[in-house]
């Protein structure tokens, strides 16, 4: 789709929570595009476990939210970092949650894990500065495949429950996306696009 509209693509498959492969990663891709100027930390992971069944959660979903949901953003920022700099700067973006800003989510390793990812943009937006700015956006439900196991119904709910009354749609977390890459002024934010829940 990306070639479609004459956009130069790569695509390479990779472990973020792998240092070597991260690095890989981003050598191939400063090698084949000439230049790293923005980088978008969208890998996540998560499975669904009741945040009130402490005991389901097991230590090794523990580690592997952690592992991609923040540990990923780590590797693929400090990685990108040199190549954004040999281009005069560059804007980081990582994908956290409202599940990060309020207790809820998939699970408690998901909901600390978008918490600590919004801290961690927090750090590297200072430690990065003034070349390079990072910035977060935080999803509410938007209806994806990571929904596959929840009825319509259910999901009706959901939406019933939001001030707006309606789910976000994945086009609106990238036009707030482009907007943190855009605008200059801005470092070390997260804009929530939730429909109003972190109003409840």
């Amino acid at each position: 789709e990306l070639e479609t509209n004459n956009v130069q693509a790569l695509p390479i498959k990779a472990d973020v929570s792998s240092a070597a492969e991260v690095a890989a990663l981003v050598e191939q891709t400063e090698r084949a595009l000439g230049r790293i100027d923005v980088l978008v930390n969208n890998a996540g992971y998560t499975q669904f476990v009741a945040m009130r069944d402490v005991d389901a959660l097991s230590e090794a979903v523990w580690d592997r939210t952690f592992d991609v949901n923040v540990k990923g953003i780590w590797l693929c920022s400090k990685a990108a970092a040199p190549a954004m700099r040999r281009a005069g700067g560059g804007a980081v973006v990582n994908v956290t949650s409202v599940a990060g800003l309020k207790v809820g989510g998939s699970s408690m390793a998901y909901a600390v894990s978008k918490a600590a990812a919004i801290h961690l943009t927090k750090c590297l937006a200072f430690a990065l500065a003034p070349e390079i700015r990072v910035n977060a956006v935080a999803p509410g439900l938007v209806v994806t495949r990571w929904w596959g196991h929840a009825s319509e119904e259910e999901l009706n709910q959901m939406r019933a429950s939001f001030p707006l009354k309606r789910a976000v749609e994945a086009e609106e977390v990238a036009t707030a996306a482009m907007e943190l890459i855009r605008n200059d002024a801005m470092t070390g934010q997260t804009l929530a696009q939730d429909a109003g829940l972190l109003l409840l």
